[in-house]
């Protein structure tokens, strides 16, 4: 059985069966609004009358913690969050207890995968406000599933502190049995990319690493452009796709809002649909956009050493450098790159790129290999 991670703190969990979506939501959907996460197919279809909106409780509880949002997973103390003396709320009072038991679970929920923070919520109610607690959810991870954009709003209530998200190898709705596969493939091209402005818009300057991998068509390279829009604080990138690699008008887009990156990683996934659009100008660009790179992953049929030795000579803090099916790193190449620098270089990688012995001791000696 294939492994599905779903998570804020990286943990996996198999087999993920039936949608788990909050108790409740503002949004008025219809009957044929769906959102789902399943590895086969619809989980459960929501509609209007399934939604519960908020209770009184919940908002009056929720305005006792609202000035309480800046707890960091792992801190030392929760007083942060401790600090509001009890007071009545709805029909009960919130104690000593509840405030015991809340600081409990401050402590273990931000290791719960995405899967395990919607069951929880669904428990109680101090199970429910801490499950859905921005300070708990600065870990998304979405791996092998079937999402969708509704799924990504609603998750974006909570992704206000979000430094991470990584979304991996997501998959698009099923084909219907009237739809033809021009059809499908035309209306589920980036369908995934509203949801995910939302939630790179509600963590905005909170996320620091961004990982896109393998999400084809449902995600586009319009993604890098989002990214530079919401994510100005970015510290590093993963952008892997077969169907849509980056050009050199995204890549500088990218460069003109993100320009802290110290980590990209944006090498085409094989096989790629469009070989020829990452190439020498994009290597040129990356080079231009952030001289200060530490981390470095291109590849692709259409680089060559000129693009190479471009990136080596502006990159000058390049310390780790992964080269994907290059189509030959001889030694005349690896004399180019290393006279135009790497000369910080600690790790090359390379992944389905001949390159010759005589070029492995020539990095080896001018590097710090």
């Amino acid at each position: 059985m294939r492994t599905s991670s779903l998570g804020s703190g990286g943990w996996d969990c198999e087999g993920l069966s039936n949608l788990l979506y909050p108790a409740h939501c503002s949004p008025a959907w219809t009957q044929r609004d769906r959102f789902w996460v399943e590895d086969e197919g619809w989980g459960r279809t929501w509609s209007k009358r399934n939604l519960h909106h908020r209770s009184t409780e919940e908002e009056e509880d929720e305005e006792v913690w609202s000035s309480r949002r800046t707890y960091t997973p792992g801190s030392d103390s929760l007083s942060s969050l401790l600090s509001t003396p009890s007071r009545r709320y709805g029909d009960r009072q919130l104690g000593a207890g509840s405030l015991k038991m809340r600081a409990g679970l401050f402590c273990v929920f931000p290791y719960l995968d995405v899967c395990s923070l919607l069951r929880a919520a669904e428990v109680c109610s101090d199970w429910r406000f801490v499950a859905r607690h921005p300070a708990v959810w600065t870990r998304v991870r979405l791996e092998d599933s079937r999402v969708s954009a509704d799924f990504l709003s609603v998750l974006s209530q909570w992704c206000s502190q979000t430094q991470s998200l990584v979304l991996k190898n997501l998959k698009p709705p099923s084909r219907r049995a009237d739809e033809s596969r021009e059809d499908h493939h035309k209306n589920t091209r980036g369908a995934l990319e509203p949801g995910l402005e939302a939630l790179l818009r509600s963590a905005g300057g909170s996320l620091l690493r961004l990982s896109i991998i393998q999400c084809p068509h449902i995600l586009t390279d319009r993604t890098l452009w989002l990214a530079s829009c919401y994510g100005r604080n970015l510290q590093a990138l993963v952008y892997r796709s077969s169907s849509d690699p980056p050009g050199q008008e995204v890549l500088w887009a990218l460069g003109a809002g993100c320009r802290d990156l110290s980590s990209l990683q944006v090498a085409p996934v094989h096989p790629c649909q469009q070989p020829t659009r990452f190439g020498n100008r994009c290597l040129q660009t990356i080079g231009r956009c952030w001289p200060h790179l530490c981390v470095l992953s291109v590849g692709g049929a259409s680089c060559s050493t000129q693009g190479l030795a471009a990136v080596a000579q502006s990159c000058s803090q390049l310390q780790v450098l992964e080269l994907e099916r290059v189509p030959d790193l001889s030694l005349q190449a690896a004399t180019a790159l290393c006279r135009a620098g790497l000369r910080s270089l600690q790790t090359l990688i390379l992944t389905h790129t001949p390159v010759s012995g005589q070029a492995l001791l020539h990095f080896h000696s001018e590097t710090r290999l």
